[in-house]
Order: C-alpha cells, then sequence, then structure tokens
C-alpha cells in the first residue's frame, strides 16, 4: 500500500487562496460561528456562506436574534433544502389523532413527526417560537435526541404546511413519523444503569474491608464477601452477555472482532476471582474491580452507539418505496397515493419542488423541470404539452404539473435506484481483527506459561495466583474505553464543523483512501448560475436606470437565469423594489414589464428584440433589451463551490488522486475543468448512473471515496469503498453515505479524512501505552511481585490514567486541525 497522504497540515496554503479577496480564514461566521475558511467570498459579508447569511437576515426581520444568546459556541452551518411539496402531509393528515386540548369551538389534531436540523437548545426555541406566531397553534414539543416533533394545533385556523415551510426556510425540515426507536443505544443504557449501580454497591463492601473488616467480624465479613460476587456475577449477567455474545456471533462467522478481548477478559476476571474466593474466602475475591470492568466497557461502548445514532437521526430517515407519495387525480378529484400503487396512464399532480415518480408526458402547455439528481445536468429544462418526463425529474416552475404516467411504478427506473444496495457496515479497518487476535493469543500463552513455570517451581497455589494475576491486569481498557472515547471526541468536532458520521467503519477505511472522486453538479458547483467575466462587465456597464429595470424583471422570477441576475444585481445596487410594477413571465421565452413607459424584455433573442433571430448569426445568449432595442447580453455558467479550486489542489497536493465524474455534456465538464484546474484528462462526463459505478469499479482497489449528491450518484456510492454527500434536501443518498455535510463547499472531505488519520494517531499511541503498561504489568506478576489483588487495583487505575491522556491529547489536537 502506498504510503497514507500528508493530509495532517490541515490549514491550506497560502498559494491556494492567494487571489481571493484578502480576509482572514479563521474570524468566525456571524451565525455559526464557524471559520470563514478559504470558500469565503466578498458577497457573503460576515457569514461564511449564503445560507449563515440567509437565515440571519430572517432571524432579524422576524425578530428572533435571542436565538444567538441562546446558542452555545459554533454550531452546523444551515443545509441548503430543495423545497417540499409536503405530497406526505396529507396521507399523515388522515391519520392523525383527535387531540384532548382544548381547542375552543373547533376540533384540534396531534401529529408526530420527525424532524432534522436540531443541534441545539437554540434550535428548538426557534421552532417554538415560530410555530406560536400561528394563530391556532397550540402545542409543540421536540425531542432533539431521537430527532422527533408532537404537534397540537386546530387545522381550521391555520394550515399546518404554512409552518413547516417556515420551518424550511430557516434549515429545519419535517417528514412522516418512520425514525425507529434507539434501541442498541437505549439497551445499552439499561444495562450500564445496573452495572454502574452493583459496581459502585460493590465497592462500597469493598471498602469496609479497607479500613478494617475481617474475618474476626464473623457473619457480616462474610455477608459483604457473597454480596461481592453477588454483585459482581449480576454485572456479568447483565452487562458482560452482551460482548460474549456479540464475540460468539463473530466467531460463527468467522470474524474476529474486538468484542471477543474484552469478553475474554471479562470472562477470565470473573472467572479468577471466583477461584480466589472459593479457594482463599472473600477477602481474596475482587469482584468490584470485575463489575467496575463491565461498566467501564459497557460505557465505551454506549459512547460509540450513541454517537453513531445521534448522528443518523439528524436526518429524516429515507422513503421506503411504499412511502414514497404523489397526488392523483380521479373523477376530477385530486388525491394522494403511494407511488407503487401508480399505473401506466393516470394522471399526475406534481407540485412544485415535488419528485416526477414515473416515466410520462406533459399535459400542460409549458414547464419547467430539474433532472441534476438523476442525470447530474446542471441546467433546467423547459417542457411542452407531449414531451417526455423521465422519472427522478423535480417540478421546476411555480404551479403544479400535470403528467400522464406512461408506465407502472414496478417499472420505474426510480425503483431500480432507490433500491440500490445499502451501505455494507461490516467493511472496516482489518486491523482490528489483527489486534483481537494478538491479544487473546497473547493473554492465553502469558497466562498458561506463568502458570506452568510457577507450578513447576513452586507448587499449585502459587502458580494459580500468578496466572489468575496475568489474567486480571491485563486489561483490554485500550480497545474497550479508550477507543471509543476517541471516536466520540472526534465526532464531537465534526459535528461543529457539519460533518456527520453515520458509519464506524468509515474511520479505519478512510486511512486507505487514495483516490478522491467528485460528481460535478451539486457538488463542485453549487447548483446556480452566475455570470461570466464579459457579462459582468456588461451588467456593470448599464445604466442606473437600465440596472433598476433590470431588477424589477428578474427580482419577480425564479427563473435560475433572473435569480442569477438578481444575486448580481443586489450586490451591486441594493436596488429597492417598485411595487407598483407588473412583470409578466412567459415561460420559454423571457419575462417582460412596462418601466418608467418604457417595454423592458429579458430572455430568447427573438422575444426580447421582437423580431425573428438566426442561430447562425446571432451569438447565444440571455438579451436584455428595451423597446427591441439590445442592452446587453448575458452569458452564464455554473457557479463553483467558493473553496472548490483550492480544496482540490490541497487534496492534490496531499497526494491524493482527484478525479471528477459527471452526468452532464463533457462541454461543461471541461469548462469546470479549467475553471477548478483539473486535468481534463481526470475528468469523464455524459455518464449515465451505471457507467459511473462501473467506471469506480474498475478504479477502486478499496482506497476510492466517492462524494456526489443525487441519486444518480447511489450506484457509484455502492462501488466505492467510502462515500459522502452534501445532499440532506432527500434522505435516500445520505442513507447510505458514510458521512454527510452540511453548508457550502467542500472542505468537509479534507477534514473528514484528516480526522480519520488523526484518530488513527491517537488510538495507535493508545495501544502502544496499553502494551507498554500490560508488558510491564505481566512482567511484575511471573516475577511474583503483583498478586491477584494488587492486579485488581492496577487494572482501573491504567483504565483511568489512559482515558484522561485520549481526552486531553484528542482535545489538544481537534482545535488545530479542525480550525
Amino acid at each position: 500500500m502506498t504510503p497514507p497522504p500528508a493530509l495532517l497540515d490541515a490549514a491550506p496554503t497560502r498559494e491556494a487562496h492567494a487571489s481571493r479577496a484578502v480576509h482572514d480564514p479563521k474570524t468566525p461566521c456571524k451565525h455559526c460561528g464557524l471559520p470563514l475558511g478559504i470558500g469565503w467570498k466578498s458577497e457573503f459579508g460576515a457569514f461564511c456562506c449564503n445560507g449563515c447569511r440567509a437565515v440571519s437576515e430572517l432571524l432579524a426581520s422576524n425578530g428572533l436574534e435571542r436565538y444567538y444568546q441562546l446558542k452555545q459556541g459554533p454550531t452546523a452551518p444551515p443545509p441548503r433544502l430543495r423545497p417540499d411539496g409536503f405530497a406526505w402531509l396529507e396521507q399523515v393528515l388522515a391519520r392523525s389523532e383527535s387531540a384532548s386540548l382544548d381547542g375552543g369551538n373547533d376540533t384540534a389534531r396531534r401529529i408526530q413527526l420527525d424532524v432534522q436540523g436540531v443541534h441545539c437548545a437554540a434550535c428548538i426555541w426557534l421552532l417554538e417560537q415560530l410555530y406560536r406566531r400561528h394563530d391556532g397553534a397550540l402545542d409543540l414539543r421536540i425531542n432533539p435526541m431521537q430527532g422527533k416533533a408532537e404537534l397540537i394545533w386546530v387545522p381550521s385556523r391555520f394550515d399546518l404546511a404554512d409552518y413547516l415551510r417556515e420551518a424550511e426556510s430557516f434549515g429545519y425540515r419535517f417528514g412522516p413519523d418512520r425514525k425507529e426507536a434507539p434501541r442498541q443505544s437505549r439497551a445499552l443504557v439499561l444495562r450500564l444503569y445496573v452495572c454502574l449501580a452493583a459496581a459502585m454497591n460493590a465497592q462500597v463492601f469493598s471498602i469496609c474491608g479497607y479500613v478494617g473488616l475481617g474475618p474476626q467480624d464473623g457473619a457480616l465479613f462474610a455477608l459483604f464477601g457473597w454480596l461481592k460476587l453477588a454483585l459482581g456475577t449480576l454485572a456479568l449477567l447483565v452487562g458482560g452477555t452482551y460482548f460474549v455474545r456479540r464475540a460468539i456471533l463473530g466467531l460463527r462467522s468467522g470474524v474476529v472482532h474486538l468484542d471477543l478481548p474484552i469478553a475474554l477478559g471479562l470472562l477470565l476476571a470473573y472467572a479468577g476471582s471466583l477461584l480466589a474466593h472459593v479457594l482463599h474466602g472473600s477477602e481474596a475475591g475482587y469482584f468490584d474491580t470485575v463489575a467496575t470492568f463491565i461498566a467501564l466497557m459497557l460505557l465505551g461502548r454506549w459512547m460509540q452507539e450513541r454517537v453513531l445514532e445521534r448522528n443518523r437521526r439528524s436526518l429524516l430517515d429515507a422513503e421506503e418505496l411504499d412511502g414514497l407519495a404523489t397526488r392523483r387525480r380521479v373523477e376530477g378529484r385530486v388525491e394522494p397515493v403511494s407511488v407503487s400503487a401508480l399505473r401506466a396512464g393516470d394522471e399526475l399532480w406534481i407540485l412544485p419542488g415535488e419528485l416526477v415518480p414515473v416515466a410520462g408526458v406533459t399535459l400542460d402547455e409549458h414547464a419547467r423541470i430539474a433532472i441534476d439528481w438523476i442525470t447530474g445536468e446542471s441546467q433546467q429544462r423547459g417542457v411542452t404539452r407531449g414531451e417526455a418526463l423521465p422519472a427522478g425529474a423535480f417540478n421546476a416552475g411555480r404551479s403544479a404539473l400535470r403528467m400522464a404516467a406512461a408506465e407502472d411504478f414496478s417499472a420505474s427506473r426510480l425503483r431500480g435506484l432507490l433500491s440500490a444496495s445499502a451501505l455494507d457496515p461490516s467493511r472496516g479497518d482489518r486491523r482490528w481483527n489483527f489486534v483481537a487476535r494478538a491479544y487473546v493469543i497473547g493473554v492465553l500463552l502469558l497466562s498458561s506459561g506463568g502458570f506452568l513455570g510457577w507450578w513447576l517451581g513452586s507448587g499449585f497455589d502459587a502458580a494459580l495466583k500468578v496466572a489468575v494475576s496475568i489474567l486480571v491486569i491485563t486489561c483490554p481498557c485500550a480497545l474497550g474505553l479508550a477507543v471509543p472515547l476517541a471516536q466520540e471526541l472526534v465526532q464531537s468536532s465534526l459535528r461543529r464543523r457539519g460533518i456527520f458520521v453515520r458509519n464506524a467503519s468509515f474511520f479505519g477505511r478512510a486511512l486507505r483512501v487514495r483516490r478522491v472522486i467528485f460528481d460535478k453538479t451539486g457538488t463542485l458547483t453549487s447548483g446556480a448560475l452566475e455570470l461570466d467575466a464579459d457579462s459582468a462587465a456588461q451588467l456593470a456597464a448599464l445604466a442606473p436606470r437600465e440596472r433598476a429595470a433590470l431588477h424589477e424583471l428578474v427580482a419577480r422570477s425564479l427563473h435560475p437565469v433572473s435569480r442569477a441576475l438578481a444575486a448580481a444585481l443586489e450586490l451591486e445596487a441594493g436596488a429597492i423594489l417598485d411595487a407598483s410594477v407588473h412583470v409578466e413571465e412567459l415561460p420559454a421565452r423571457g419575462v417582460e414589464g412596462t418601466i418608467g413607459g418604457r417595454l423592458y424584455r429579458l430572455g430568447r433573442a427573438s422575444f426580447a428584440l421582437g423580431r425573428p433571430s438566426s442561430a447562425s448569426a446571432t451569438p447565444r445568449g440571455t438579451v436584455f433589451a428595451v423597446e427591441g432595442t439590445e442592452l446587453a447580453r448575458f452569458q452564464f455558467r455554473e457557479q463553483l463551490e467558493g473553496d472548490a479550486r483550492a480544496e482540490l489542489e490541497e487534496l492534490q497536493s496531499a497526494g491524493l488522486e482527484v478525479r471528477m465524474l459527471s452526468g452532464d455534456g463533457a462541454s461543461r465538464v471541461a469548462e469546470a475543468c479549467a475553471r477548478l484546474g483539473l486535468d481534463a484528462s481526470l475528468a469523464e462526463g455524459e455518464l449515465s448512473p451505471e457507467q459511473k459505478a462501473e467506471r469506480i469499479r474498475s478504479l477502486d482497489r478499496e482506497d476510492t471515496l466517492m462524494v456526489g449528491d443525487g441519486l444518480n450518484d447511489a450506484p457509484a456510492f455502492d462501488a466505492a469503498w467510502c462515500s459522502a454527500t452534501p445532499a440532506i434536501d432527500r434522505p435516500q443518498l445520505p442513507g447510505r453515505a458514510d458521512f454527510y455535510f452540511l453548508g457550502g463547499g467542500i472542505a468537509a472531505v479534507r477534514r473528514a479524512l484528516i480526522a480519520a488519520r488523526e484518530l488513527d494517531r491517537t488510538t495507535r499511541r493508545a495501544l502502544r501505552f496499553a502494551l507498554l503498561y500490560n508488558a510491564s504489568a505481566v512482567l511484575g506478576c511471573l516475577l511474583g511481585w503483583i498478586g491477584p489483588l494488587g492486579a485488581a487495583v492496577l487494572m482501573p487505575v491504567s483504565s483511568l490514567a489512559l482515558v484522561l491522556w485520549t481526552t486531553l491529547r484528542v482535545a489538544r489536537r481537534c482545535h488545530a486541525w479542525m480550525s
């Protein structure tokens, strides 16, 4: 294997962003508190991204600035969310219960929904404040640990969808109640409580012996000894069996994992204490240490499971196929229906922002769709009556799209993409299999050798004490406690940066990554358009009156071209809209409006100029004209993520191979490569989802990280060794990814790899510490210097020392590599 990339120099090079506007990348964002970073643009102002700026403006305009007083420390930046059409809400409302609270003369309803994006008390306060502003909103209860919200309201007094849309504008999203209770961590908590209680009570009985209680006290001393045995046995039965059962299941599957040495250590420590108790009396037993050891191992495992469940529950659960809903028109009525019930010939109504579940044809005169999620094509597409609609497209228009289904959902291509195989959680760092085997074999050989040597020289009793001492003192605390603690601390630092790891095996697999493959649209690009350099100069050359007129036109349109011009004009001039101006948007042509007695148009050349134009004679572009006279002609390009070029350079300078695979056209891919500084030979375009996956299989040697945001990337995710996505507005892809990230930019990719390598450094040092401790302790046992009781005291002391060292090291290092 090639040496690991030198990623741990976390700060990007000066050359990577020397050409950017002068700013300190470590300056905290005014909203989320995270550093502005190298992807900062001047239009962001005091914020790290447009998302933070937009949410901050919403908070200020709604008088909700107290959010910042409640927010403690940096938080993840708000995500980009595709508008939700709430087709699922109608089905959920039909199953909602009547609430017991008094809603006046009207009937109140109760509903439980899943919620994503809640990170702290400030988030809960904000959602509650938004809810209370609606007349008819009675009660809102949010459980952030489970990612659930219970709402009670009066339907006749306000539309619940209005509140959900409002929450969405602040970066929160609600969905159907699909999340299951956190069974794994909850079961561990119950076991942990019992074992902690057993350990503490056993320690109380042991303290009595340390302060003078002995055999001379008769029945009381014997009672305390038997109580310690009972408590140690209880801890083993409740907590120890968790590791024993998992170790046995692993052996049956032919896998030796970390639960095996932990289970062996627990069983041998208990057996040694039981044997000492039977042969030498209760004063020779150390069941308090056994119970404490079990409690500490459970604590480490609970920390590990809790952080993974928290990251998984931060998102809405991916819809099952039967859970996806749309609207179907039947006998003049439009009603919600599960997509699995769709048949060829059905008339479907797709609301703005909703998914087209099956292929079909358009019934409307004009409509606009976005197909980047399934093909990677960056530009939205206009369709007219009778044109084909692909499954997986989104309605990008401002009104419902009517279509006729051309196939049953069972035959839909979307079904195959949604049914792609989930991530295999068993793929992990194989090094731990070796560590587990070495520990088990080493402990058994050392204890057996010590027993045999002392038996031949000093007899059975002395040999037994040596063997028991070795079994007790060889504590797998580095495996069961220090490693989970380090993972928890690293995960906490990643969460503050908006990076959420969903699969524990990612940290081990990430160490092998030598190649990073990016999708283009929505990953390296933001999904929005921007003016090219010549067009920006033309815009700046317009007279103030003309710029104001152009702003009136584009501010009232949701077309991507209009939004790009509106952003540029607001940045330049901060123009104020005239409420008396009427602007009309004409599908497939452009927008027009009479301003100051003159007709202004923006759109196709033939429309804006009022006369036919030949494509061969007239340069392409969007024309801005007044009374048929051209004022400017704009060309647009995809807007790159602010840090994309710098981050790609950082990855390449660290020794990683960087590639781009896209479903977009070859010309757009080539243009993106030129702007990103990426060798065109390392990029491919016009790839289908299956071709992407096949290309990754041909490249992958268990060393590839795939980063994408569309459903067309799902097969590629399954083919890659590791996967990541910035797309959380639809949970299908994050549900398959190793980690997902929020906010703008792609710096999260490098930070996640840095985190994996820093965690590896910490765990390696913890293992070296444990090896040195165990070697020294075993030597003391073999020489007869340390007996069973001494071993029982040293074991928890060494565990606590290792935990303290791990905490201090990771906390100190995290600040350096996450800044």
